[in-house]
């Protein structure tokens, strides 16, 4: 197919590599420029005409820091198994589509997602405990008491996201990523998330059963909101461990009367400084940030929002 580029992109829009470029359908038969396909693990997934049936079997293929791209159809992805991203060096896409967001500094450049990534039973959508993976442009829907994807790991990027916490039942168990292992060098970027009620963080890593360790890591650029009837308690939860974590320039928004009761928690995390957070927005009426000591947690420019009429927002301190 001619349009295939001799890096591997197509039109453009896929990160140019030397490696592999794996295909995954969403479904048994798929549509590519108007013809139609069947999509199977027996394929070997190196063209759009021989797409793969499962993300998982398509990780399989892959050959670890070898630059390999797996290319998500557009379509909903409903994984049967789990899926664990358990290759280094790898990369998950979707097909990126237009902005979500005019132009701003927060939240800017978050594109619409073709291929969606959830699962049908009980499971995490996707783990990932390889280092140097990334996954990106794609609609991460989590399960009921479950995560949409679990880390633990080095060098780990996400960016490009968005995550639908909406369509779950109410759970605090409920988590967009959890965090369950040591994980250092993350970065979290550019996603927008949507919840309904009370669940989990969208950004946890109070899940997992040991102490967990969270070093040297961003979440930047992020548009967090919340609606429905029921406040959410915690949005971004650091539970133990962290030390350099940054959170810095993200939006925090609570419509329809649904609060945000803590927005960034981290009263677990007794590292002096462990945790700075700069040029967040929070709705009014939310607390911009929990900890157990001023010490804890560096704060700077800041502020809550203010109704109609107000002299301007509040610095959080």
């Amino acid at each position: 197919m001619g349009w295939i580029t001799k890096y591997g992109s197509f039109w453009g829009q896929l990160p140019q590599t030397t490696g592999n470029v794996y295909w995954v359908s969403p479904g048994a038969t798929y549509v590519v420029e108007g013809r139609t396909y069947s999509a199977s693990d027996d394929n070997d997934g190196l063209s759009p005409e021989r797409a793969m049936r499962t993300l998982d079997a398509a990780i399989n293929k892959t050959t670890a820091n070898a630059g390999d791209v797996i290319v998500m159809l557009p379509g909903a992805h409903t994984g049967s198994t789990v899926v664990a991203l358990d290759v280094a060096g790898v990369t998950i896409t979707g097909l990126p589509r237009g902005s979500l967001s005019s132009k701003g500094d927060h939240g800017s450049g978050v594109l619409r997602h073709a291929a969606s990534l959830t699962t049908d039973g009980a499971r995490t959508a996707l783990t990932i405990t390889a280092a140097n993976s990334e996954v990106c442009y794609l609609h991460i829907i989590p399960v009921t008491a479950q995560a949409g994807i679990d880390i633990a790991g080095a060098n780990i990027n996400l960016h490009d996201l968005t995550f639908d916490m909406a369509t779950p039942a109410e759970s605090t168990s409920t988590f967009g990523i959890s965090v369950t292992g040591a994980v250092s060098l993350l970065r979290v970027a550019n996603c927008y998330v949507s919840s309904d009620g009370s669940q989990g963080g969208w950004f946890d890593d109070s899940a997992g059963t040991a102490t967990i360790t969270l070093t040297d890591s961003v979440i930047e650029n992020c548009t967090v909101q919340s609606a429905g009837t029921s406040a959410w308690a915690d949005v971004i939860v650091v539970a133990s461990g962290a030390t350099n974590l940054v959170i810095r320039d993200c939006d925090f928004i609570a419509i329809s009367g649904a609060l945000m009761t803590d927005v960034i928690d981290i009263t677990g995390n007794t590292a002096d400084g462990g945790v700075q957070v700069a040029r967040c927005i929070v709705s009014v009426g939310c607390d911009g940030v929990q900890a157990t000591a001023t010490s804890d947690i560096q704060v700077c420019n800041n502020y809550i929002m203010t109704i109609e009429g107000g002299t301007g927002g509040t610095l959080v301190s």
